[in-house]
């Protein structure tokens, strides 16, 4: 893949949290980190997507829905406090 080469003013804590996660470089490493943070934007907007177009087919949960699908994930992954949903 092409580089192209830019300036980037950086938080001296994400600077160090790069230069500790190793890696080749600190251009690879952000390189990557970057690439992983924009997949994962891609992936939630592909997920949001797909929970519209089922809103769309099926029309939205409602609140007693909503509350039991929160406190079965809560339950999944061990929450302490539960999450609370912006209305």
């Amino acid at each position: 893949m092409s580089k192209r080469r830019i300036t980037l003013s950086l938080d001296t804590e994400i600077v160090e949290a790069l230069e500790a996660a190793g890696g080749s470089s600190l251009s690879a490493t952000a390189n990557e980190a970057l690439a992983e943070a924009l997949e994962s934007v891609a992936h939630r907007a592909a997920l949001q997507r797909w929970l519209d177009e089922l809103d769309a087919k099926y029309g939205a949960p409602d609140a007693e829905t909503l509350a039991a699908a929160d406190a079965f994930l809560d339950s999944v992954f061990e929450v302490d406090e539960p999450v609370r949903r912006a209305a």
